[in-house]
């Protein structure tokens, strides 16, 4: 190995800070955060300056995650119900996540299919709304009445797909 490249290749105790910083970022992209921050606390108590300032500002997002997480869904319902909340808050992408989970644990019930329906309403996804909206009325058809009165659904008030779903005594 020559002289350049041995200046250039990182310290030994660098590299390991890179490790446990590749290790940490790994678990928070999982957001399993207490793993997380047991590898990031590491790098952020290390000599690789750049490292340790990132380590930092994951650390402090995985604290804030872990303080306002509370206890996590473990039923259908109680992902519905979380996921509810979220999309009140206009927090689609978890509020979707927490459905699915509802949905692998429960199968695609009615009230569930409503719900994604009403998420991709307020999303302005027309097309996802109307599939999981036919798939929640074909399972209960009482949820054609709940739908002709739901304000989620009014981005999709001039569309005839819709207006066909709801009123299909019309067509």
């Amino acid at each position: 190995m020559s002289t350049a490249a041995a200046s250039n290749a990182p310290s030994p105790e660098r590299q390991a800070a890179l490790e446990q910083y590749e290790a940490g970022m790994k678990f928070f992209a999982q957001q399993k955060f207490e793993k997380a921050k047991a590898y990031l606390e590491k790098v952020r108590q290390s000599s690789a300056a750049d490292l340790a300032e990132r380590a930092r500002i994951h650390l402090a997002i995985c604290n804030q995650r872990l303080e306002g997480a509370g206890p996590q869904p473990r039923s259908a319902e109680e992902h519905y119900n979380f996921a509810v909340v979220q999309m009140n808050q206009a927090n689609y992408e978890l509020a979707e996540e927490h459905l699915q989970r509802a949905i692998k644990l429960d199968g695609k019930t009615a009230h569930l299919e409503y719900a994604l329906a009403t998420l991709h309403a307020l999303r302005n996804e027309a097309e996802a709304a109307l599939e999981h909206l036919h798939a929640a009325i074909t399972q209960d058809r009482r949820y054609r009445l709940i739908a002709r009165n739901d304000e989620d659904f009014k981005l999709l008030a001039d569309d005839p797909r819709f207006t066909e779903e709801l009123y299909p005594e019309q067509a």
